[in-house]
């Protein structure tokens, strides 16, 4: 089995690069810079397309995003570009090499009901650029019948010099003893990229196709998750309850729990874990360095 992964620098894209080779999948990364095929997607995207129809990997997993809301807004065009027509490039490239796809979505569609956790038929709100053309990258993925589109909300370490992760924000200020503000208005059923990626393989191996989520069994708010963290290092008087009103100038999704009776449903091998399972892995993680790449 030979997988074609793109961005594979990324949060995700490190975790699953690292899992599956240690299952002896046999891995071509794909990413800007520091991979076996070095492609800016912004504008050589041509050439990935030439990869895929040539080499006819026999999947593709597209991790690739622009996922800061500020920068989707200020850059719509951009944002269409990465998050919309890549993906829509990738699944006809696919089609012609007939490569399995996986196009990793998220879950940045819903509003205003608490800790709901929707299936995927539930409908979507599209309140800015970013799930407007991540929405689009889900839509022309689907145009070819062998893909599967994942929404979910991951988390977990990168080590990308000034640019944390939500969970590496989380750690360093624990570790600096600073007081973190959090939302106890905004709701997720995040799940830690080991997890995710171990997941990921099942999926692969049964070749599911469609929209699934892939998540935690439960939701938090992003201010319960952060104390789960802290508790664990007896810190939790550093979080302090914050509201998503003070994020002012974009519409923000704000519900954004995910229903996982579908994707229990096809698992055998593997567990859906609970948030407080996907918050242990985090911790453990931290622990044996991961955050620090040691």
């Amino acid at each position: 089995m030979e997988i074609f992964l793109i961005g594979s620098n990324g949060m995700l894209g490190q975790a699953i690069h690292n899992i599956f080779k240690d299952k002896g999948i046999n891995i071509i990364t794909i990413s800007r810079s520091n991979s076996d095929y070095d492609i800016d997607l912004m504008y050589e995207s041509d050439m990935l397309m030439t990869f895929i129809e040539k080499k006819k990997p026999n999947i593709v997993i597209n991790t690739v995003a622009m996922i800061n809301l500020l920068e989707c807004e200020n850059n719509p065009e951009n944002a269409y570009l990465l998050n919309g027509r890549l993906p829509g490039q990738i699944a006809n490239a696919c089609r012609k090499a007939n490569s399995y796809f996986i196009q990793i979505s998220t879950d940045h569609f819903y509003i205003n009901d608490y800790k709901f956790q929707h299936s995927e038929e539930d409908p979507i709100y599209l309140l800015n650029e970013y799930a407007r053309t991540k929405f689009i990258g889900e839509t022309l993925s689907l145009t070819y019948r062998n893909t599967l589109v994942i929404r979910t909300n991951i988390v977990g370490f990168r080590n990308k010099e000034n640019s944390p992760t939500f969970a590496e924000w989380v750690f360093s200020t624990l570790e600096k003893n600073e007081k973190i503000n959090a939302f106890e208005d905004f709701y997720t059923s995040s799940i830690d990229v080991y997890h995710f990626s171990y997941i990921l393989l099942e999926l692969i191996e049964k070749r599911i196709t469609g929209i699934v989520n892939l998540a935690a069994k439960d939701v938090l708010s992003k201010y319960e998750f952060i104390v789960a963290i802290a508790t664990r290092f007896e810190k939790e008087y550093l979080v302090e309850k914050g509201s998503l009103k003070v994020m002012k100038g974009i519409d923000r999704a704000n519900s954004l729990g995910l229903n996982v009776n579908k994707l229990e449903e096809i698992l055998t091998d593997n567990v859906v874990p609970t948030s407080n399972e996907v918050i242990e892995s985090l911790c453990e993680k931290y622990k044996e360095g991961e955050m620090h790449g040691l």
